[in-house]
């Protein structure tokens, strides 16, 4: 019972805890800011092709995705 006497004298009077502090908080796991989940009807054929070609980069789908969205945009622009 010690611990529990100790953890129960150790807690904080109610709403003097908490609250907003700068560095706090889960951090952004991308650099590139928030992500959304975007879904696409995509033909069979071509998900195949990019399954191969994310795994022989070590990337997942997403990230094999996101690259041929970079690329496309990139092409674009330069038009």
């Amino acid at each position: 019972m010690v611990y529990y006497k100790f953890f129960k004298e150790s807690k904080m009077a109610k709403g003097q805890h908490g609250g907003v502090r700068p560095g706090s908080g889960r951090k952004p796991s991308n650099p590139e800011g928030k992500t959304i989940v975007l879904a696409a009807s995509v033909p069979e054929a071509l998900v195949s092709q990019l399954d191969e070609l994310a795994a022989q980069k070590g990337w997942g789908r997403s990230q094999a995705v996101t690259e041929a969205i970079r690329r496309l945009i990139r092409a674009g622009s330069r038009r």
